[in-house]
């Protein structure tokens, strides 16, 4: 009786040990992941890209950049999260994107700002588990923080910046690109960006709706 007793409760624990296991299995990025993360990445690229064609030419378009690119990005971005709901997806996107732009750009506020916002949007989702749509959507608003860099040498090492500008612009192209982002619009821009973010996960989330419900999101 002691040898059954002994072995059926041996046999009753191995589903609590293994329980853990399954759980931290699950909370890992997988190969499925990492697929998917590259897909709505270079989607995510191709859509910020259109918004930047679409605003730049327009004479006070510049300053409305990240507005546009939250809008047209909040598809992607919500299917990262959708599609993943695991801790890491939402930063890998960031840190691409500020790959990405560094090369293009040249410049480094842009890779410090897309990877602290990406970190701080994935906290963000993280404590909704990804489940929660007000948080995603938020996380969403904080994501688009990312393309601030592109402008802060505008108020960073300004006279600089614009010297640089000067000699490869010229004077007058310079000056009318260093009109548009007076002190005052910073705020402005850190306000636009999030309102951007926000709409375009708004408006992705009824594009969305039938995934939401299959996935439990509430």
């Amino acid at each position: 009786m002691t040898e059954q007793t002994t072995a059926a409760q041996t046999t009753t624990a191995q589903p609590a040990t293994a329980a853990p296991a399954a759980v931290a299995s699950r909370a890992k990025l997988g190969t499925r992941d990492y697929i998917l993360i590259g897909v709505y990445a270079a989607l995510y690229f191709v859509l910020i890209a259109i918004a930047a064609a679409v605003v730049q030419p327009l004479p006070f378009g510049m300053p409305f950049m990240g507005f546009a690119c939250g809008i047209l990005g909040g598809v992607p971005y919500m299917l990262t999260l959708t599609k993943s709901r695991r801790f890491g997806a939402v930063t890998i996107l960031g840190v691409l994107l500020a790959l990405l732009m560094g090369v293009i750009h040249g410049n480094v506020y842009t890779i410090v700002t897309a990877v602290a916002a990406s970190v701080i949007a994935d906290l963000i989702a993280r404590t909704g588990d990804y489940r929660r749509i007000s948080l995603n959507v938020l996380s969403a608003g904080v994501f688009n923080l990312w393309n601030l860099g592109l402008f802060l040498p505008f108020y960073i090492g300004r006279n600089d910046y614009l010297a640089a500008m000067v000699a490869k612009k010229g004077e007058t192209a310079t000056a009318q690109m260093a009109g548009l982002f007076p002190a005052w619009m910073l705020p402005v821009l850190v306000v636009l960006g999030v309102i951007g973010g926000l709409i375009g996960a708004w408006i992705a989330r009824p594009m969305m709706r039938r995934h939401f419900e299959r996935a439990g999101l509430v």
